[in-house]
């Protein structure tokens, strides 16, 4: 969706032709093909504005007839097509309710010509594939801190709907020409296209896509930290100019050499450690929430733009605060000595895991890419040193040559933390907060990746517990809210599986252009089930 990119006024055979109407839209050029999709820049007779359209048009399944419109190569690929089709119109939905200057704005969406589309705002700007390939000069540590800040509160928004975006990448992220990043479409009919057809394709953009999505099932979940690989592997290209080797090639000896342990002139070694630990291949290695890493990077929330759909209350299952801990006590000053950097050895796989993931769980893949195309608050919180406390003299006391100077509480606390052997992660995130611009930010923010690193790694995994629940698996047409024991869930599609407590559980499905369907399940331990209803079937 840049400027750029209008060079391409025609596009391919497969596009419509410029000057062809789609409601309101005249199009005017073609801005990005993809796999899956079109972007057309577009001229608004209503309102009088330049927009960007997206078209549904899978190429792998469909072409363009002659009246304009989309029909699938094959009979067989109808219900693949038409699945695609409903989860393009529903991220179009879910991004519509969406009013942040990070994320992309959709005005409308609609179908015609057997497909549909989506018209979003036009930004003039160009993609960080595009900024890396032909302006690398920008690329600095402060413009990459930016481009941070402002993803991760678009992924953070994302969240509040139990969403994972899954294709975070360098062409999905446009940073316009004043500066400010934007996060665009998830591509999510390209990833259910993936699911329903294993044989055809599988949807993933190696370099950015961690070790969990290679797998197809529960056996590594996906989460917050799935996005997080993913970004911090779009700001490794942006560095140094090439994608991280795949996670794939990753597991058994890592080629990768970390960013830290790279001469990059102009980088912090404090900000290229985090970025380090974000692309740890092992899940459970990197920053599990967004705030870990804001916490990392050293971002903090103040003054940050927080978008929140009406009506969302639940954030996703998987995203946790970093606990608020109370100030640390301060100590009696010590020496101040340079932190030692500790290398963290390098991720290492049981054989079983890799064996188990190589021989099953891997998908084939084919490289289709999908098509992508507020006032930035840029705010440092400074807390004001503490006031000396004046010395309390008696009116009838000697004078005095001078006051005792005041205590340094930040190398106090920082002495505390670096030398005590049962330092926790927690307790470096409070100091981190409450000196997030003192002398001692980049070793605390290494001795918090250290201490990261280290608990994954060393804390015995507890035994599992014996199962208490169940999963059901759901399948609803075309989509719905769910509600268990009146407590909403996620929106299926793209929710796919509930575990449910053995019990009694009323289940709600809604979805407004139909009846809510209401449904009394009884789970029994570790016995699956499937939760099913296809709205398209019941009269309204």
């Amino acid at each position: 969706m840049t400027a750029a990119a209008a060079d391409k006024l025609a596009g391919s055979e497969n596009c419509l032709p410029i000057g062809t109407r789609l409601a309101d839209f005249e199009i005017t050029g073609v801005l990005g093909e993809g796999g899956f999709g079109i972007v057309y820049m577009a001229f608004d007779h209503s309102l009088q504005r330049s927009v960007a359209i997206k078209e549904y048009m899978p190429g792998p399944l469909a072409l363009r007839a002659d009246d304009h419109s989309v029909t699938v190569r094959a009979e067989r690929h109808q219900d693949t097509f038409d699945l695609g089709l409903k989860s393009f119109i529903n991220e179009a939905r879910f991004l519509a309710q969406f009013d942040h200057p990070s994320l992309v704005k959709v005005y409308r969406f609609w179908e015609q010509n057997q497909t549909a589309y989506t018209a979003m705002q036009y930004y003039e700007g160009r993609t960080i594939k595009d900024i890396v390939a032909n302006s690398p000069e920008v690329v600095t540590e402060a413009w990459c801190m930016r481009v941070l800040r402002q993803i991760l509160g678009a992924l953070e928004t994302l969240y509040t709907m139990q969403l994972l975006h899954r294709d975070v990448s360098p062409d999905n992220i446009i940073v316009q020409d004043n500066g400010d990043a934007v996060l665009l479409d998830f591509g999510s009919a390209r990833q259910i296209i993936g699911d329903m057809t294993r044989g055809l394709t599988v949807i993933l953009k190696p370099g950015y896509a961690p070790i969990e999505q290679y797998a197809g099932d529960a056996s590594l979940p996906q989460g917050p930290f799935t996005d997080i690989y993913a970004l911090a592997a779009v700001m490794y290209f942006a560095i140094i100019k090439e994608a991280p080797p795949t996670s794939i090639a990753r597991m058994i000896k890592d080629p990768m050499t970390p960013l830290a342990s790279r001469a990059l002139e102009g980088f912090g070694e404090g900000f290229l450690c985090a970025l380090d630990g974000a692309l740890a291949v092992p899940a459970q290695e990197r920053p599990q929430t967004i705030d870990a890493f804001r916490a990392l990077l050293g971002i903090h929330e103040a003054g940050m733009p927080r978008a929140r759909p009406a009506g969302a209350t639940q954030r996703i299952a998987t995203v946790d605060h970093v606990p608020r801990l109370a100030p640390l006590a301060s100590a009696a000053p010590l020496a101040v000595q340079p932190a030692k950097i500790i290398k963290a050895p390098r991720p290492q796989f049981p054989r079983w895991a890799i064996a188990a993931l190589l021989a099953g769980l891997l998908l084939p893949l084919a490289l289709l890419y999908s098509l992508s195309g507020g006032d930035d608050v840029v705010m440092v919180v400074q807390q004001a040193p503490p006031a000396p406390v004046p010395a309390v003299i008696p009116e009838t006391a000697p004078p005095v040559a001078a006051a005792a100077p005041a205590p340094d509480l930040e190398a106090q606390a920082w002495d505390k933390l670096k030398n005590a052997p049962d330092t926790k992660a927690a307790a470096i995130e409070v100091f981190l907060r409450e000196y997030p611009q003192g002398r001692y930010l980049v070793p605390a923010r290494k001795r918090l990746a250290e201490l990261t690193v280290a608990a994954s790694v060393a804390e015995p995994k507890p035994a599992a517990p014996k199962a208490e629940t169940a999963s059901y698996r759901l399948s609803i047409k075309p989509w719905g809210t769910v509600y268990v024991d009146g407590k909403e869930r996620g929106v299926s599609p793209p929710l796919k599986k509930l575990t449910l407590s053995a019990g009694v559980h009323m289940v709600k499905v809604v979805n407004p252009g139909f009846p809510d369907h209401v449904t009394r399940i009884v789970v029994k331990q570790g016995a699956p089930g499937t939760i099913a209803h296809d709205f398209t079937a019941t009269k309204k």
